[in-house]
């Protein structure tokens, strides 16, 4: 089987030994607690957005271009035959392959993302129903992940307008870990499924140091066998065969670690805020 995340972020303040070293362990605990007898690879697709490209920086590290890349301790880093994946692997068996992807904020500010390619130029600021048309037309495969509060309002109704609209087995909606235990899952997913579409999901990491340890925590699973050289494209023909399961696994967040979460994240837009118009 092949475990993904398929929303992960690398944010300065991560430490990337502890990012690199809980993922594989988070994907460890996941294959364990799913099956005992299918052997497991694992697979974070890493969504930069612009002007970040982490995924380019960890490549050209695998390259040995130490003017550009970044190596991360304990860690070996291999090329593939997708330019938009690499593999990482350590001393003490633990390996995952890291998938390039985009993050692209549309013009009502929600989140898009491009799975499954290392292309930086996907444009911020086009209509959610564009940005999807513009993920399928450049050979990516095109997801729009929930986020607290973002699919209420005006722009649940724009994420509505896009069910309506497009086709959802042509496109994923993706669930993540932030939301508490005890908050329920949002209509527009039972909307997609009840149409034909699919649901994927990834742990989302927020932008706290200690959010370092969530990559692989939550995600989901196929019943396939990995391709070693071509795991970005074996991910976009896995991702578009309507008749392949897509499991889900993993756990929401604790309410405790939910209200301070956004607590924080108020206070860091607000720092940020406060920084931009002061420059």
């Amino acid at each position: 089987m092949i475990l993904i995340d398929t929303h992960v972020h690398i944010y300065s303040c991560f430490d990337l030994k502890t990012f690199f070293d809980s993922a594989a362990a988070n994907f460890k605990k996941a294959a364990s607690g799913i099956s005992m007898d299918k052997e497991a690879s694992a697979v974070l697709v890493l969504t930069d957005w612009a002007g970040k490209n982490w995924f380019q920086r960890l490549a050209a590290g695998a390259a040995g271009n130490s003017a550009n890349g970044v190596v991360v301790e304990g860690w070996n880093c291999r090329s593939t035959a997708d330019s938009s994946a690499v593999h990482f692997s350590n001393e003490h068996g633990d390996e995952f392959y890291l998938v390039a992807g985009r993050k692209i904020i549309t013009a009502e500010n929600l989140e898009a993302l491009a799975l499954a390619t290392d292309d930086p130029g996907f444009p911020d600021g086009l209509s959610l129903i564009e940005t999807v048309k513009y993920i399928q037309l450049h050979d990516a495969v095109a997801c729009i992940p929930w986020a607290v509060g973002k699919w209420m309002g005006r722009r649940g109704r724009v994420l509505e307008e896009l069910i309506t609209t497009l086709d959802p087995r042509d496109y994923f909606l993706c669930d993540n870990s932030n939301r508490p235990f005890f908050w329920p899952q949002a209509r527009q997913f039972d909307t997609v499924e009840a149409k034909g579409g699919r649901i994927l999901s990834g742990s989302d990491p927020l932008h706290f140091p200690s959010e370092a340890i969530r990559a692989g925590s939550f995600g989901c699973w196929v019943d396939a066998v990995i391709d070693n050289e071509h795991p970005a494209q074996q991910l976009k023909s896995l991702m578009r065969d309507q008749s392949l399961s897509i499991h889900l696994y993993g756990h929401l967040e604790n309410p405790w670690r939910f209200f301070r979460n956004q607590i924080s994240m108020q206070l860091l837009k607000r720092k940020w805020k406060q920084e931009y118009y002061s420059s």
